[in-house]
């Protein structure tokens, strides 16, 4: 029998995992364009600075919680465990 409790409480952190994973994935977006724009105006030590934060959040959002935090979780639910 499930237990409607726990899932819906996966559920929200499930939720609150992909939505984290893709407001990190936004920010590096946001941050390597602005990264390319610094370098390609002339300021090096921004732009690498910016594309290194850059790279390191879309790390965040697409390794570290969408591959090994949401996939985990959503096939637990799609197997009923």
């Amino acid at each position: 029998m499930v237990d409607v409790p726990a899932v819906a409480v996966e559920l929200i952190e499930l939720f609150a995992i992909v939505a984290g994973a893709g407001a990190a994935s936004a920010i590096g977006i946001v941050l390597e364009r602005f990264g390319f724009e610094a370098a390609v105006g002339g300021d090096l030590v921004l732009g690498l600075w910016a594309t290194g934060m850059g790279l390191l959040a879309l790390y965040v959002g697409i390794v570290a919680l969408g591959y090994e935090q949401a996939l985990p979780r959503l096939q637990r639910l799609s197997a009923g465990e």
